[in-house]
């Protein structure tokens, strides 16, 4: 079966681009600045870099994950560190319902990239709200809108995220970050988030970004393929052109060969090596002639088929694109009038 394997360290110092990278800092900074208390929770910890920044300022951190590979690599990194750092960091192959945690109680418990990748993510909410201090929080980070990754068992939307808020346990507050939302759950506090128009407010604008920038990719992807509908067209010309060189080529080949035959059959012994030696030379240019415009000819096709490959998928997006974001935002819009009457 495939593994969810998450490369966050790796995205974490730009390895898998500058722009993801800013993306992903400002993720998991964003974390690491709402922990409180010094005994923290890091669950599904994937390559460790949370529970290594927080063990850097001192905090008491378990990290655990499901997958061994990945608690391979956070000890990698863990051992990169200094003596200090590696004091304060524990990284486990576990599960976070089973785990044997007796009467530890955690400050601050993470789950981050976590919950949509379950099927009850209340489970282990609540899970998670037994062994919590009194005075302890849960922060959880979620992909934003649409994000088809093949583990992912449920989309997030703002109310998604406050509909995790149950009983005793509350939303204090709620972040939006590009393609992610953030929020912290507390037990029995004194305020919490409700839904008001200024949550509303900023829950359109972190739409309109999203759609802003799929608008404007929309709008490349556009021009690109008008582009290479105008190339399609012209490596078509180009291949039928070196397809038909290449049969005169041979023809001419064949052409030669035979009349060189013809000349050798009525020369002397002499005249016969100069003219083998003759053929032998012009076959071998011809054949390096031939061998370069199949070459050519393969080259066309194969741009050609990624060419059209692209397009393809080009459709897809634009296809996803018009699905669930755009429906989701016109019922924002239809229960935000709703609930404030037009104002």
């Amino acid at each position: 079966m495939k593994k969810p394997i998450d490369r966050v360290n790796e995205a974490y110092s730009d390895v898998l681009g500058n722009a993801f990278g800013e993306k992903v800092r400002k993720r998991i900074n964003w974390i690491c600045s709402k922990v409180k208390g010094p005994n923290v929770l890091d669950v599904g910890c994937s390559q460790g870099i949370v529970s290594i920044l927080l063990a850097r300022e001192g905090k008491n951190v378990l990290g655990i994950d499901l997958l061994p590979e990945a608690i391979e690599y956070a000890k990698e990194e863990l051992d990169k560190e200094a003596p200090p750092t590696k004091e304060l960091v524990y990284f486990e192959n576990a599960n976070f319902i089973t785990y044997p945690y007796g009467e530890r109680k955690f400050d601050t418990i993470i789950f981050g990239e976590i919950l949509e990748h379950l099927t009850d993510p209340k489970e282990f909410l609540i899970h998670a709200k037994n062994i919590l201090s009194s005075n302890g929080r849960i922060i959880v980070t979620v992909p934003f809108g649409i994000n088809d990754y093949f583990d992912h068992k449920g989309t997030y939307y703002l109310g998604d995220v406050l509909e995790l808020a149950d009983g005793d346990l509350k939303i204090t507050e709620i972040k939006f970050f590009g393609k992610w939302i953030g929020a912290i759950f507390k037990k029995n506090p004194e305020e919490f988030v409700t839904l008001d128009s200024n949550l509303m407010r900023e829950a359109e604008k972190a739409f309109e970004k999203i759609e802003r920038k799929g608008i404007e990719q929309k709008l490349d992807q556009n021009r690109e393929l008008a582009t290479l509908k105008n190339l399609i067209k012209e490596k078509d010309v180009q291949i039928k052109e070196l397809e038909e060189l290449k049969a005169n080529s041979v023809n001419q080949l064949t052409t030669e060969i035979d009349r060189l035959k013809e000349i050798t059959e009525n020369s002397t012994l002499e005249d016969r090596k100069r003219l083998e030696s003759a053929t032998n030379a012009l076959i071998e240019e011809k054949k390096s002639k031939v061998i370069l415009q199949q070459e050519l000819i393969d080259t066309y096709k194969y741009e050609e088929k990624l060419i059209k490959s692209y397009k393809k998928l080009s459709k897809k997006y634009n296809a996803l694109s018009k699905s669930k974001l755009g429906i989701l935002a016109v019922k924002y819009w239809q229960f935000k009038k709703s609930l404030f009457r037009g104002k």
